[in-house]
Order: C-alpha cells, then structure tokens, then sequence
C-alpha cells in the first residue's frame, strides 16, 4: 500500500496541470498581497492634504448654514434628533489603515477559498484526466484491487490538500504579519488568526476530497467543476437575490458553505429577515442565528462519510471503460 500511495504521490506532482494550477495559486497569492499593502499602508502627504481641504470646505458649510438646515428641518416637522447635525470631524475624511486583526482575517478566509478551489481543480483532474484517457483501466491491470487503488489515489490527493493548505495559510499570514510590521500596525490576537490558520486546511481538504469523488463519479474534469460553479452561484442567487427571503436563510444550517465557515470561523452567524406587523405597517427584523463548530464538524464528517462511501462502492463495481 505504501508503495501504491507513493506511486500515485510520484503521479500526481508529474502532471502538466498541476504544476499549472500551483503557478497560478502561486500568483494570485501573491497579487493579492497587493491589496493587503494598501489596506495596512496609511495615507501619503498628498492624500491627507485632500481630504484636510474636503473637511474644511464641509466644516466652513456647517458653520454657516446648520442652524439654518436644523431649523428649517424642524419646521418641517422633523424630531429634534431627526434635525441634528453634528458637525464634521477630519477622521471622517481620512480613511485610516484597516486594522491588522481584520486584514489578517480577511486575508486568510480570501486566501483559504482560492487554495480549496485549486485543491478542488486538481484533485478532480488527477481521477478524470485518467478515465478521460483510459488510463485507469491499464493502471488496473497492473493492481488489480480496485479498494487499494481507490483508497492510495484519496489518501494521495488529502495529503497533497493539507499540505497545499497548510503552506498557503502560512505563506499568505506571514505576509500580513510582515507588511503589518513594516507599516506600523498593531498587532494583536496572533494566536487567535494562527488557530484560524490551522482550521483553514480543513476546507482545502474537505473540497480535494470532494472534488476527487465528483471527478470520479462523473468520469470528467469538467462535469466534476461544473458542479462547483452551480454550487457557487446558489449561494449567490441564495445570498443575493433570495436574501430578503426567510426560507433561503434558514437552510443556512444545512448549506456545505455555512458549515464549512463554522468550521473555520469557529461558528457562522446568519440572519433571517422577520416580518412584524406594527401600528405603524410592517416591519422587517433580522433575526441572528449561529451554527457552531460542533455542527459543521458533524456535518461535514457525514457529508464526507457518505460521499467517500459511496464513491467506493461505485468504484468496485463499475466498468472503467
């Protein structure tokens, strides 16, 4: 067995698409820190003289003509708080550095969806890429035990996602920490972005694992990430369109999404929208809801069970050709 695992270890970093699909990780990765420099860098000279000229113009306005506005707002039969208007303050027009904690955050929840997407690519390309080929079937004459070659080729493409997972976590942290170091911030709850770190392997895991199953199950690259894309846009048309929906909310609980953000976010808050029939119409409340690290452990723990399970079986059974 281990000689298989190693076989298919040599197999799958000799592929033209992965090493492809590393490259292009390897770039976004590092474009996107891009984004992580300007959000950590404060303002230059010329970008702190606009906006100090923008708040003396608005500040001058106030001075002149709030009690005017306030005034004219309460003749017209607004509250006294509704008339307030408090005056203008340059922190208003001085956009500060976005704080470490949530660039980190930001930065690793960003970083952990590309690398599972990658992971997703290739492990769903190194099973259909062999049917496509038909190389599966010669591979078979030489070991003939279809469990062995199922369980070598999962093991192989887990291994290579934790540890695609793993670099990516630590390559992407260690960037913010430096350009955080570099630019003056703050750093704090490095244990706590560290742990969320760790945990973001498991989606990058999760998704290989799933994405080889599907490769596997449709016999093509393609069909295989054809249903990630239909993933991704129900989420969309569920996050976007149908948000003002209670129904699509409340299956939050049940969605891969939401679990796998509880998994690495240590829970998932939602909100469903509620309607409430007041003197005044009808109001609509957003409810809070959390699903917790203990449900999107068990979740996915089934969800794998049941995939893997039943990729096997389809696996032993079926004619490869």
């Amino acid at each position: 067995m281990t000689r298989l695992v190693w076989a298919e270890v040599t197999r799958l970093l000799s592929r033209r698409f992965t090493g492809i699909a590393l490259i292009v990780l390897l770039i976004g990765l590092g474009g996107f820190q891009l984004v992580v420099k300007d959000a950590l860098s404060p303002l230059t000279h010329a970008q702190l003289a606009v906006a100090q000229r923008a708040y003396e113009r608005t500040h001058k306005d106030w001075v002149d003509n709030h009690e005017k506005d306030e005034q004219e707002c309460r003749d017209t039969g607004g509250t006294a708080e509704e008339c307030t208007f408090p005056e203008p303050t340059l922190a208003e027009f001085s956009v500060q550095p976005t704080p470490f904690k949530e660039t980190a955050q930001t930065a690793l929840e960003l970083s952990t969806a590309l690398v599972a997407v990658v992971a997703f690519m290739i492990a769903a390309s190194f099973i259909g890429a062999e049917y496509s080929s038909g190389s599966i079937a010669s591979w078979l004459t030489f070991i003939p035990r279809r469990g062995h070659v199922f369980w070598s080729k999962l093991l192989t493409v887990a291994a290579f996602a934790a540890l695609l997972g793993a670099c990516g976590a630590t390559l992407v942290f260690g960037a913010v920490l430096t350009l955080a170091h570099l630019y003056g911030s703050r750093l704090e709850s490095i244990r706590e972005l560290a742990g969320m770190g760790a945990r973001s392997v498991l989606p990058v895991v999760v998704l290989a694992v799933v994405g080889f199953c599907l490769g596997l199950l449709t016999r093509h690259t393609a069909a295989a990430i054809g249903v990630l894309l239909a993933s991704v846009v129900v989420w969309f048309v569920r996050s976007g369109p149908l948000s003002s929906f209670a129904w699509a909310q409340r299956i939050t609980p049940w969605t891969p999404e939401g679990n796998i953000a509880a998994i690495v976010d240590l829970g998932y808050t939602y909100s469903v929208p509620v309607e409430k029939v007041t003197p005044d119409g009808v109001n609509i409340d957003f409810v809070q809801h959390t699903v917790s690290l203990t449900h999107g452990a068990i979740y996915w723990s089934i969800l794998l069970t049941l995939v893997v399970l039943g990729s096997l079986l389809i696996f032993r059974r079926r004619d490869v050709i």
